[in-house]
């Protein structure tokens, strides 16, 4: 058996196993709304999945990589308390994270993001309808949501009509993922999803009821998605799409034998000899084990996108680390700063890396001035309240290796702080932005004061007539 063959065989019957599964009833529920482990730099850091997993076969999935290595992972299907969810969207929580979740993001209308591990369109929805349901009540509260999808549920008219109910609130907002230009392509790297086609159909569709509608261009595989990436930003500009949000892909250090049938795959779509050395090479390795290759292998690829968004007006977004001040609006997703059309759209954080870095670069560009950037002026607990919630911080992974002492009085703003000054931290802003903000100096309560670092592209784009101060 070949090796496509081989790989196909696996996605094909994971999809097929997957088709029609019901839910695992006598199991355990799923924990979702869930905070989202990238906070210090997410525009919006609530996050939810409906379902524990995902039906789809798609052989660069980050979320199949964190589960096949995960030894409590289950393959059954686990779902959420769907109704004290809705309970708690109308405002009547019945539990005590359902409270906190309420006091902290429902009441205030925070921006629910939804789709994270999982698709929320995917074959188990079409199984189970879990997900219909909760969309209704957000409807019904003209609840502010970003979806992020791919799956073909969607289509169904249950769906199709509810959107279109009530799509003068305009309180939805939706995000497609297209990573591969072509259907054929598309058909190489990920096995039971909608083919581009039919997906760039869910942008017109939605697009034409109202609704602000992105593409998702991640995770952006090099020799993959720029083969045929002008074609593609022309036709879902034509499909309605306002903005467009990129990340590259990324690797794990770590991989589980099914997660090296598929990078042997990866390796001979994208032409190299071994994906794992490729970008052990070319990775800074101050961003420890999850390898991101580095701003000069990535910069042309950037430049065409942010080109396009520039010359057709459209919100250019990189949720990748480097190049992520390019940002035109704070919120990597590609969620609009302002949106007269339902202001609760514009109700995501400032108070993280994004909005602070993109606000760096146009401040510099625009008067010449080198932005400085302070914890206290990104983090603001009054505001971004979750920040202070001993409960949620629990769910931090950073816990997980911690005594229950240790784990006492464990609020997301302390583990914001402790990333801020651990220069070795991977996720330290020197580290995970590469060098594009750097210490300069400690500040009045012992933090890091960082200073936004011009690069050469910035000074060589400008002179090629691109504008950096938006």
């Amino acid at each position: 058996m070949s090796l496509r063959d081989e790989i196909f065989d696996e996605g094909r019957r994971f999809v097929l196993e997957n088709k029609g599964l019901k839910l695992d009833d006598k199991g355990r529920q799923y924990l979702s709304p869930r905070i989202s482990s990238e906070f210090m730099d997410c525009s919006m850091p609530l996050t939810f999945d409906q379902y524990s997993h995902c039906s789809l076969g798609c052989i660069y999935c980050f979320a199949y990589f964190f589960k096949s290595c995960n030894q409590t992972f289950s393959s059954k299907l686990h779902t959420v308390n769907h109704t004290a969810l809705i309970d708690t969207i109308h405002g009547e929580p019945n539990s005590a994270r359902n409270k906190i979740m309420y006091e902290h993001f429902f009441k205030k209308k925070f921006l629910f993001h939804w789709g994270g591990m999982a698709d929320p369109f995917c074959n188990f929805e079409k199984s189970n309808g879990i997900g219909y349901q909760i969309v209704k009540a957000l409807a019904e509260e003209n609840y502010p949501t970003l979806f992020s999808f791919k799956g073909s549920a969607i289509f169904k008219p249950n769906f199709q009509n509810l959107f279109g109910d009530y799509s003068k609130q305009k309180n939805f907002a939706f995000q497609v993922s297209i990573i591969a230009p072509t259907d054929k392509q598309s058909k190489e790297v990920e096995i039971g999803v909608p083919v581009t086609s039919r997906r760039i159909e869910a942008i017109r569709m939605l697009s034409q009821m109202g609704y602000y509608t992105i593409l998702r261009l991640r995770p952006y595989i090099i020799g993959i998605t720029n083969e045929g990436i002008d074609d593609l930003l022309h036709k879902c500009l034509e499909a309605g799409i306002r903005a467009v949000s990129m990340e590259f892909f990324a690797m794990d250090a770590r991989s589980s034998v099914g997660m090296r049938k598929r990078y042997e795959w990866l390796s001979k779509l994208i032409g190299v000899k071994s994906l794992q050395k490729y970008f052990r090479a070319l990775s800074p390795s101050e961003r420890g084990g999850y390898m991101r290759l580095n701003r000069l292998v990535k910069e042309k690829y950037v430049k065409t996108v942010y080109k396009f968004c520039q010359d057709n007006n459209l919100v250019f977004a990189c949720s990748d680390p480097d190049f992520k001040e390019l940002n035109t609006s704070g919120s990597c997703c590609g969620m609009p700063d302002k949106y007269p059309a339902n202001p609760l759209l514009e109700n995501w954080t400032r108070g993280q890396m994004t909005y602070m870095i993109k606000e760096a670069r146009k401040k510099h560009h625009m008067h010449g001035t080198q932005a400085k950037i302070k914890f206290d002026s990104v983090y603001h607990p009054n505001t971004d309240t979750y920040l202070n919630e001993v409960e949620l911080g629990q769910d931090h992974v950073m816990v997980s290796d911690r005594t229950q002492a240790q784990r006492q009085g464990i609020t997301y703003l302390k583990i914001a702080k402790e990333i801020w000054n651990n220069l070795r931290s991977p996720s330290n802003p020197r580290n995970y932005f590469h060098g594009k903000v750097m210490p300069i100096t400690i500040d009045g309560d012992g933090n890091f004061i960082y200073k936004y670092i011009e690069d050469e592209y910035e000074e060589k784009w400008k002179s090629e007539g691109l504008d950096l101060t938006r």
